[in-house]
């Protein structure tokens, strides 16, 4: 869950490794003035959440006419964004198997297939037989740099609206998760429509169709992908852990189709009689929340099938976003510092910045079936 500011502030003290320029802020920290302003601010921010007036008033005038309340305000600004980004909720981690980059270079998911060779009779005075050559696949993964500005302006400031600025710690974390959960569903699905990704469902890898979702057809799709066999060695590739995914709208079809426990069948006199369901145990039911329409897909759960899907990868040391502020205000013509509140020197605005890096990439189509829904 998201810990509330008072939480937070009474945590920042403990908390002081790490390079970021929040982890710069929680290390000044110890210290028992800026401790106890920081509790103050948190009491009342949290109060201007709730509605109050006079908390507004009071919370606007420590913002422009103390240090100390803008550097306490600042910590807890900048720890509650790094709170609310690991409360948020992603979808991605549902379809993609996530690795780790070095660098910005590609990174290439390499996988050498023997596939299911066994060991043949040896006659005595004879070499030994040599095994089938494996086969490499290659998907390559690249991380990339995303982000965005925000600025505060200093008319906003002077007529008191305070909104804007509380919005940052929460609107900015929600940027980064629902950027994670665009470039990572995009690989599956158009995210505006709700089709088929024809980059990776299409004729050519042979895992694309129009079957509607019923129990016949979902049946049939868990014994090809079942029975899949390596081309080389003709060995069954194991598939893994297989998921049934849908959005909303199919999502109690989906439950009916799985999770009866018996069904009618035909006795061959014209009467019914009832069996086990066969679907029910084979497929983990998972529900894509940004999916819109009737597409539904199979593939293997992450982590379960050696030949995973979609991939996403973070680069390793910049494994969560980083949000901070421009400090550019300048300096007094008399000499001296200026606060942060004052601006930017060149157009008065406070400025926020959140950058994230990670990426995505679709890995092997074989143990994966994708439909529009559209047939029968």
């Amino acid at each position: 869950m998201t810990k509330t500011l008072l939480e937070i502030a009474e945590s920042i003290s403990t908390e002081t490794k790490g390079t970021s320029p929040a982890a710069h802020r929680r290390r000044l920290a110890n210290n028992p003035a800026i401790m106890q302003e920081a509790l103050g601010m948190a009491r009342l921010i949290t109060h201007v959440r709730e509605g109050s007036k006079r908390a507004a008033l009071e919370l606007n005038e420590a913002l422009t006419t103390s240090d100390l309340a803008q550097f306490a305000s600042g910590m807890l600004i900048d720890r509650e964004m790094l709170q609310n980004y690991d409360a948020l909720p992603t979808q991605w981690p549902k379809f993609l198997t996530p690795t780790t980059l070095k660098d910005f270079k590609p990174k290439y998911m390499s996988q050498l297939e023997l596939g299911a060779q066994v060991f043949k009779d040896v006659p005595e005075r004879t070499a030994y037989p040599m095994a089938e050559g494996p086969t490499l696949g290659e998907y390559p993964i690249q991380g990339k740099k995303t982000g965005l500005l925000w600025g505060f302006s200093f008319e906003a400031q002077v007529n008191d609206d305070l909104d804007q600025l509380l919005l940052v710690p929460q609107q900015m974390p929600q940027m980064a998760v629902d950027t994670e959960d665009d470039r990572g569903l995009r690989l599956l699905i158009n995210l505006e429509t709700g089709a088929l990704n024809t980059a990776f469902f299409n004729v050519g890898n042979a895992n694309i169709g129009t079957l509607a979702l019923t129990a016949t057809n979902l049946e049939n799709v868990l014994t090809a992908l079942r029975t899949k066999r390596d081309p080389k060695t003709g060995a069954i590739i194991p598939a893994g852990t297989l998921q049934l995914v849908v959005g909303y709208a199919l999502q109690t079809t989906a439950e009916r189709i799985l999770n009866v426990d018996r069904i009618q069948i035909s006795n061959g006199a014209g009467g019914f009689t009832y069996a086990p369901n066969p679907l029910k145990g084979k497929f983990e039911l998972v529900v894509n929340e940004k999916q819109v329409g009737s597409s539904w897909i199979v593939m293997p759960k992450p982590g379960t099938a050696r030949r995973a899907p979609f991939w996403f990868a973070r680069v390793r040391g910049y494994e969560k976003p980083d949000f901070r502020y421009k400090a550019d205000q300048g300096r007094a013509i008399g000499g001296g510092d200026l606060v942060l509140t004052d601006g930017s020197f060149d157009d008065d605005t406070i400025w926020y910045r959140g950058r994230h890096i990670m990426g995505v990439a679709h890995g092997d189509p074989t143990l994966t079936y994708g439909s529009d829904n559209s047939g029968v």
